[in-house]
């Protein structure tokens, strides 16, 4: 087994196991690495949304028993027309440059609309983590949540971060949150996932269709872990992990270390010598693993 198959493997079982508690990381994670393999942005971002899509319909059948409708309808009716408004709309505005820098040899780049959900990422994580500053949202306003969430999400592209970060001031329980969030993740996933499809002709060869695959059971074994783990966690240690996870991100976000990367070859080759930069300490022993 060759080192970046192992890192794949790796990278999707824990991201799997990181997104079936927080709702968000497995995208993030994943495409830059699928895009060291196959060195085609296009196919990175197909291959990923596979794996998210047939992930969350694996996850929805583990979790179906613990679906609330009366908290997934509101919440997500209401979300998924308002992201794809705020994704439309991120098509007609320019995001304004504030600053490019080099942390730890790689390249970060801090724009305003990141910025901006940055620091909205972080603001819910402190709200969550520091006592004095905590409040819960009505149920009876669940799809303001959603509209707000869902917009903004697509604004930004960071539609799981944001959504989370409504759905765990509305104290549900853990099993009901992260089945809501499974079932409009899902959602959005079955109309991204039919958009790439549709007038597109990704030719995937058969050892990328194999990665792929690796990459699915590996995701679908972190899953199967999570649930196991849900017993046994409880909703405040949840809600302290997914409350860290939402401020680590954020403040990536807000510092310009995650950011939305368009089809030109530049930045391209930007994110490519980034990841193999990160992968370089692995490559340089010149060895593979044997399994």
């Amino acid at each position: 087994m060759s080192v970046d198959l192992l890192i794949l493997l790796i990278v999707s079982f824990g991201a799997s196991w990181l997104t079936f508690f927080c709702g968000f990381g497995l995208g993030t994670l994943l495409t830059p690495i699928f895009y060291l393999l196959f060195n085609d942005m296009a196919l990175a971002i197909a291959a990923t949304a596979i794996v998210h899509f047939l992930n969350n319909i694996f996850k929805f059948l583990l979790m179906k028993r613990s679906v609330d409708w009366k908290i997934v309808i509101p919440f997500g009716f209401a979300a998924i027309p308002a992201a794809f408004i705020g994704a439309f709309l991120m098509t007609r505005f320019n995001d304004e440059h504030l600053l490019t820098y080099s942390l730890f040899g790689l390249e970060a780049e801090m724009t305003l609309f990141n910025l901006i959900f940055g620091l909205i990422l972080i603001g819910f994580a402190l709200i969550e983590l520091i006592p004095k500053w905590s409040l819960a949202f009505s149920k009876q306003r669940l799809w303001v949540g959603g509209l707000i969430s869902g917009f903004f999400g697509g604004l930004s592209g960071h539609q799981g971060a944001l959504r989370t970060a409504f759905l765990i001031k509305y104290n549900l329980k853990k099993e009901v949150f992260i089945a809501t969030g499974i079932v409009v993740a899902l959602i959005v996933d079955v109309v991204r996932t039919s958009i790439y499809a549709w007038g597109n002709n990704y030719n995937f060869q058969s050892t990328e269709w194999l990665w792929i695959a690796l990459a699915l059971v590996a995701a679908l074994l972190g899953a199967i872990t999570g649930k196991l783990f849900l017993k046994k966690i409880k909703i405040n240690a949840l809600n302290l992990a997914i409350s860290l996870a939402l401020l680590i991100f954020g403040l990536a976000l807000a510092l310009g270390v995650l950011r939305k990367h368009n089809a030109g070859d530049e930045e391209l080759a930007e994110m490519k010598n980034a990841t193999e930069q990160l992968m370089e300490p692995l490559h340089s022993k010149k060895y593979d693993l044997i399994c």
